[in-house]
């Protein structure tokens, strides 16, 4: 994947999701997904789900920090 997207973290965290023992990949049941998606429909930002998957995503502050300061 490097290749594709030189920029990830290929060999950390991103490799982290290959080790999730619920599936060969690591991406969450169809179910779960959908149970996701109907609870941020509900209730947007507010949802458990939203405050789920924002405990989940990496993002790079600094990175964005400095890029909104140009």
């Amino acid at each position: 994947m490097t290749p594709l997207d030189p920029e990830g973290d290929w060999t950390g965290r991103g490799a982290r999701a290959l080790d999730n023992p619920r599936t060969a990949t690591g991406e969450e049941s169809l179910e779960r997904l959908y149970h996701l998606l109907d609870d941020l429909k509900q209730g947007g930002v507010e949802s458990q789900a939203f405050s789920h998957l924002k405990g989940r995503v990496f993002r790079r502050w600094n990175d964005e920090a400095q890029n909104s300061a140009s």
